[in-house]
């Protein structure tokens, strides 16, 4: 075969390859959902965001929402669920001012951006929710009275909201935003974007107490959740939290090691808020001392994911009793 023919041949094949590209037929299976595609037409990149907003996209970039689909461990937890749409969705979703009635939606592409500007901002016609209308500004913000609602963090913090509905926080002046996007000094009117919550562990330290004390050949722990408004932790399924001991000698020796589960593992389906510490209450553990131990240490141990060893979890709280 000719120079002049092989090299038509290579085109030919280029021009064929590119088509199969255009037509997307390579592209990964999750961006073709066609039963995903509606909203996704509408969306812009969040980098537009970054232009205006950069100190709140810089808080958001650092956020646990800016990686709430690509994280290893979300991603551990979709393959243990099957990829089940309705445990995804709320991690990269359509925005879910398009159809309050609706329920939370996956979004067809950009999902490495996870809960994004577009989530919670974008409206039907493409305009941005906003505390003031600005109609002159290029995202066009409308003043939208949803974002200062509970219900707005609700569509998809669906079960700590319910919760949340039965503690004291519905009968107080404070809603999610108020602890968890607090005020902002240097941007007047305006919240932060870091949405600190279970990945945060000063969020977590400040949301529970822990207390002991000793009667006779008994040692009693106190986890109580006195200021969240909401159970602890919030999250249901994933979230572990128990209470550790380990009583020693003067010599340093172990006499006792034990645990108490306050919170395991609960199933996505059927989930129950049972085993979480509702709000104004508390959690009472009961350990004997086992002599000859001179002192007991004591720990709350969280867990963001169960398969997370004790040497993995967050010491919330650790105190350490003598043992006269």
């Amino acid at each position: 075969m000719s120079a002049h023919w092989r090299a038509g041949l290579v085109l030919i094949v280029l021009l064929a390859l590119g088509g199969l590209l255009t037509a997307g037929r390579w592209l990964p299976e999750t961006t073709t959902d066609s039963a995903l595609a509606p909203a996704d037409a509408m969306r812009v990149s969040v980098m537009n965001c970054r232009e205006c907003h950069a100190a709140v996209w810089q808080e958001w970039e650092t956020s646990f929402h800016s990686r709430a689909f690509t994280d290893p461990n979300v991603q551990a937890a979709f393959r243990h669920f099957g990829h089940d749409r309705q445990c995804e969705s709320c991690h990269a979703s359509q925005p879910i001012l398009h159809d309050l009635a609706a329920p939370v939606a996956l979004r067809a592409e950009s999902r490495d951006t996870g809960v994004d500007c577009l989530v919670c901002h974008q409206l039907p016609d493409g305009s941005m929710a906003a505390r003031h209308t600005v109609p002159t500004a290029p995202c066009r913000p409308v003043a939208t009275a949803a974002l200062t609602q509970s219900l707005h963090c609700g569509r998809c913090h669906t079960a700590i909201h319910k919760d949340s509905q039965e503690g004291t926080l519905a009968s107080s002046d404070k809603n999610c935003q108020s602890c968890h996007m607090p005020a902002v000094a240097s941007r007047p009117g305006g919240r932060s974007h870091l949405c600190l919550g279970g990945h945060d562990e000063a969020t977590v330290k400040s949301g529970v107490t822990l207390a002991t004390r000793r009667e006779g050949d008994k040692i009693f722990v106190t986890v109580a959740n006195p200021t969240t408004g909401h159970n602890f932790p919030g999250e249901r399924h994933n979230r572990v939290l128990l209470v550790q001991i380990i009583e020693r000698t003067k010599d340093d020796e172990v006499t006792l090691a034990q645990q108490r589960t306050i919170k395991a593992m609960t199933p996505f389906r059927g989930e129950t808020s049972t085993e979480q510490i509702r709000a104004g209450e508390s959690f009472v553990a009961e350990f004997p001392v086992v002599a000859p131990a001179v002192k007991a240490e004591i720990k709350l141990l969280y867990k963001l994911f169960p398969y997370l060893s004790d040497r993995e979890a967050q010491v919330v709280h650790q105190v350490e009793l003598v043992l006269p």
